[in-house]
């Protein structure tokens, strides 16, 4: 339920102040809306296809806007903020999604609460990561996203990302579990899937209580959980992805959220299979058809393409990728870098199959 059906409510005198973490000044501020359409990934991925998009995603690192622990967001992050809004009102765009990043882009005091830092492999590069599963970590972030809040004030900012629990990207059910290291590093700190899912459904706490209340929806990317397995003896241990376990936490945030907790999935790819439009990841189809089912009973989803490279190779294209996201309830979908010339395996998106993506987007919506 939106929140103007929650003032509805109070406006023939049920009393809600006392059930809501928020006050009723706060709980005044409008629905800003949803982010819909072709966008852009990031501002400055926004080029000569710029008339075909509907927006773009803002990434604001940790780490660059709050670099003291407590302090106040910074000024380049908020000359970020309002440089982003002034050149999207350039370009005729109404709404903008903030991409918050965590994880290997957190500041380091917050990397160091509950201990040190985290040694972390991802695919062989050598990062450092916080204890991101902790209840004071995620106070911090709660401290974060609360000194961020008052920088949102524009209409045009009407989402946020989930990236409390996240490692590398803005994705927190991917935590590079591949690598023997990292899971070898989880266990001797005694870290289970449990303190994973409490600390995902303690961040969306978090963006639910300090976000919702002034109109702004918050989207979490979803993947199969990356889990940790151990067998009996305790001697070998093992990656698990598991889809039931997303959707869990998928079902939570609509519960917790409503109409204001967005799912999210950053990794799509479609191509043209013998004139069948067919997504090409076969573990994600369980996941896929829940976010279609969540569609369709009028819940928001939006998606991410793979990369141009990933949807290539996959013998996909922007276009048909781009169009599944349409045919299946999405309501965006971020286009990957060199969007623009993808003619390899379907259709160049011009300004026709632009406006015909955009109005289906449109109508998701």
């Amino acid at each position: 339920m939106r929140r103007r059906d929650f003032l509805t409510l109070a406006s023939i005198g049920v009393p809600l102040g006392s059930a809501l973490p928020f006050s009723p000044a706060a709980a005044a501020g409008p629905d800003k809306g949803n982010v819909i359409g072709l966008l852009a990934r990031e501002q400055d991925k926004v080029d000569e296809g710029a008339a075909q998009l509907k927006g773009f995603v803002v990434r604001l690192n940790w780490d660059a806007a709050q670099p003291a622990e407590g302090g106040a967001i910074s000024k380049a992050a908020c000359d970020q903020l309002t440089g982003a809004v002034a050149f999207a009102r350039e370009q005729g765009y109404s709404r903008l999604k903030l991409r918050l990043v965590a994880g290997q882009s957190a500041p380091g005091w917050a990397k160091a609460i509950g201990g040190t830092a985290l040694d972390w492999d991802n695919d062989g590069e050598p990062l450092t990561v916080p204890r991101w599963w902790t209840g004071a970590y995620l106070d911090a972030y709660r401290d974060f996203v609360l000194r961020l809040r008052d920088h949102l004030d524009d209409p045009m900012w009407c989402e946020v990302t989930v990236s409390a629990t996240c490692t590398v990207f803005a994705e927190p059910c991917i935590h590079e579990l591949d690598s023997q290291a990292n899971r070898t590093t989880l266990l001797k700190l005694e870290y289970t899937t449990q303190d994973e899912m409490d600390a995902l459904k303690r961040a969306i706490a978090i963006h639910e209580e300090l976000l919702s209340p002034y109109g702004v929806s918050s989207s979490i990317a979803y993947n199969p959980l990356q889990t940790i397995v151990v067998s009996p003896d305790g001697a070998t241990n093992s990656l698990v992805n598991d889809t039931g376990r997303t959707i869990e936490l998928m079902d939570h945030q609509r519960t917790a959220m409503g109409d204001f907790g967005v799912w999210e999935n950053n990794s799509l790819i479609a191509a043209d299979v013998d004139g069948t439009l067919e997504q090409t990841r076969p573990a994600y189809r369980t996941m896929y058809a829940h976010m279609r089912a969540g569609a369709a009973a009028g819940h928001p989803i939006q998606f991410q393409t793979a990369t141009l490279a990933k949807i290539r190779e996959a013998k996909g294209s922007v276009y048909h990728t781009a169009l599944w996201a349409a045919r299946n309830g999405g309501i965006s979908v971020e286009l990957p870098v060199g969007w623009e010339g993808d003619r390899l395996h379907g259709p160049v998106i011009d300004a026709a199959l632009a406006d015909q993506l955009n109005t289906a987007f449109a109508e998701n919506a």
